[in-house]
């Protein structure tokens, strides 16, 4: 049957987050297979190699888009490289799955979404909060009218201390806090409620780490936002939270309020049941460690099935518009409207 057949993933990038997914298609995804793996660092790729088994691995991206047995990439590398290697795979004919954000502009995601278009393939974005226990259950109540009417919507991503190094401290490269870190709360606020963002106001600080304020970047965000549907929402980000790694949403509405808070594993509830929250995760991997290996799964999914990624180039593009309109915000000290499209 074709739904037993295991598609063939190359992981380019062999880093941080390039380790989850080369770990969960090495071990955990039954309908995926990893078949090669490229770095342009050797050693790490060498050791990555031994580690999930796979004998290709190559510091060269255009070998695994000439392997026939490839056929598809997970694109786990620094955003600015992320333009280049997007449309190169989709002219090659292979399917990609790119870590968020997968633009640093709207420009760049329009010719990405015209590659894609014209390869004929699917790309998904690395959005795994779509594919969270706890935010499934929070999607589906609000679908299902238990919240009735939303009201106030809020998000918050917390980030234990840490030491940000090259790269990531340059919005030029990153996208910067806007684009590389909360574009997942813009994304999950899309998500969960249905609606789009009509206007957006932030203001933004660096109150910790030097490295960020030399390029222009910010440690600690908050941002209120207007959704069409007529609710507010509002979206805060801490760069160095002592305590831990700290994800939470509440969703507030005329008969209900369905909250996600932070824990271990995920948990839900709707205001007045009981509630439970566990032991501080203390990263991005401890706490969404079956999310990543479950959109990888449905990334397969959507290839086998010929089915569209749920979180695809338009949602991709429309965080990055709102992450955009954040930063016009913090320039110009005022609201920014976005108009329709």
């Amino acid at each position: 049957m074709s739904s037993q057949r295991r598609v063939g993933i190359a992981l380019v990038g062999v880093g941080s987050i390039g380790e989850v997914h080369g770990s969960n298609l090495a071990n955990k995804i039954h309908n995926a297979r990893l078949e090669a793996l490229v770095d342009s660092d050797r050693k790490r790729l060498g050791s990555a190699a031994g580690r999930f088994g796979v004998g290709k691995a190559y510091t060269d991206y255009d070998r695994v888009l000439a392997d026939d047995q490839v056929e598809a990439v997970v694109l786990a590398v620094p955003t600015f490289l992320k333009l280049d290697m997007i449309k190169k795979a989709a002219a090659a004919g292979k399917h990609i799955f790119a870590e968020k954000p997968m633009a640093l502009d709207l420009e760049q995601a329009d010719s990405i979404a015209k590659g894609v278009k014209a390869g004929g393939v699917k790309l998904q974005v690395g959005y795994q909060r779509r594919f969270d226990d706890a935010f499934v259950k929070a999607e589906r109540a609000v679908r299902d009218g238990e919240l009735g009417t939303l009201e106030l919507v809020s998000s918050r991503t917390r980030d234990p201390p840490g030491n940000p190094q090259g790269w990531l401290t340059d919005p030029k490269l990153s996208g910067g806090i806007w684009l590389d870190t909360i574009t997942h709360d813009f994304d999950s606020i899309r998500f969960l409620t249905k609606s789009e963002v009509t206007r957006v106001y932030a203001e933004a600080a660096t109150l910790v780490y030097e490295q960020l304020k030399a390029h222009g970047d910010y440690d600690n965000v908050v941002v209120t936002l207007r959704l069409k549907n007529g609710a507010l929402a509002y979206v805060d980000s801490c760069a160095y939270a002592p305590y831990g790694y700290d994800i939470r949403v509440e969703l507030v509405g005329t008969k209900a309020a369905a909250v996600i808070e932070m824990g271990n594993n995920s948990s839900y509830s709707l205001l007045g049941t009981s509630r439970y929250i566990s032991d501080v995760p203390q990263s991005y991997q401890e706490r969404f460690g079956r999310a990543y290996r479950d959109e990888m799964e449905d990334f397969a999914r959507c290839i086998v099935e010929d089915d569209g990624p749920k979180a695809g180039v338009e949602e991709g593009r429309a965080a990055i518009r709102i992450g955009l309109a954040a930063w016009e915000s913090v320039k110009q000290g005022r609201p920014v409207t976005l108009q329709g499209e």
